[in-house]
């Protein structure tokens, strides 16, 4: 996501959020640490309930959503398919 999608297209008005859930032992802890390993830049939240899977049908990780300025989804899938997420941001930025 940082290479791939962050840095790509964050000049084009694209943000990036990760999302930690699931996390076993300290949420935070976990998050920073992956945050830090994988030298991420763009925002990490922290789900320390894991209320977002229930809320949004996440059945795994990682899900990748795509909503575009008017606030419509255009891509949620899990799994990571880097083609499917780079289209659909290219059709969410037209």
């Amino acid at each position: 996501m940082e290479k791939e999608f962050w840095q790509t297209y964050k000049n084009k008005g694209v943000i990036v959020v990760g999302l930690a859930i699931w996390a076993e032992g300290n949420p935070f802890k976990v998050a920073e640490e992956f945050t830090q390993k994988h030298n991420l830049t763009y925002l990490v939240l922290v789900d320390a309930e894991n209320k977002t899977p229930d809320l949004y049908n996440v059945e795994g990780v990682p899900t990748n959503v795509v909503i575009d300025k008017e606030g419509k989804i255009r891509y949620l899938r899990a799994g990571f398919d880097p083609e499917g997420i780079r289209k659909a941001i290219e059709e969410a930025l037209k």
